[in-house]
């Protein structure tokens, strides 16, 4: 129990962690007035876009999972990395600004992510995971945007959409630890990591026309 507490609270203390936690915060007072009616029905929106996105589904977990697989300080620094770009995304979405090939970038880090969960270990060099993380988030974020009606609050849409992120990174993170030292369950999530591969190139082949 005692080195469970220990660990989480040097999750805290690391800036990932705080980033993360910040952007909770600021969404979660939402969801004390956020109901179907009304502008902040974006909220709800922008809440349930990238639950009922498999391809969002998928690539935020996976963010989750390989930040649990790198570990250190990159535990929370990689998710929180990728919703700040995912941020920077969809404030360019819902300005309009194009992003030529926006969806089968989408569909490329599902595939990437997916690698990542199968070959990613604690050695990993976390320099080119993370860059292509941001840059995921980017095209993520861009797709949120665009997707935000105009007709409701841009602030709720975003908050919306930031929560969820954070929830499915953290909910990737908590398959990762699980995994971590049970050899079966370590094997069974890089299974996984495969099926989501594959699932990302489905995704890609099918965005391209191929």
């Amino acid at each position: 129990m005692k080195s469970t507490i220990q660990k989480t609270m040097g999750w805290a203390s690391c800036p990932g962690a705080r980033a993360l936690l910040v952007a909770t915060l600021v969404s979660w007072p939402s969801v004390s007035w956020a109901h179907p009616g009304g502008a902040d029905a974006g909220f709800l929106k922008g809440l349930f876009h990238p639950v009922f996105g498999a391809d969002h589904l998928l690539a935020m977990v996976s963010v989750g999972v390989v930040s649990s697989q790198l570990g250190g300080k990159h535990l929370l620094r990689i998710p929180a990395a990728f919703v700040a770009a995912m941020l920077v995304g969809g404030l360019l979405g819902m300005a309009q600004w194009p992003m030529p090939l926006g969806e089968l970038c989408i569909a490329a880090s599902v595939a990437a992510l997916g690698l990542g969960i199968v070959t990613t270990t604690r050695g990993s060099s976390p320099f080119l995971l993370s860059g292509c993380v941001a840059m995921f988030g980017v095209f993520h974020g861009h797709a949120h945007g665009l997707e935000m009606p105009h007709a409701v609050s841009p602030a709720l849409y975003a908050m919306g959409f930031l929560l969820s992120t954070t929830v499915l990174h953290l909910c990737g993170l908590v398959l990762g630890e699980l995994a971590a030292g049970r050899e079966s369950l370590s094997r069974g999530l890089r299974y996984a990591g495969a099926a989501v591969m594959g699932t990302g190139m489905v995704l890609l082949v099918r965005g391209a026309g191929i």
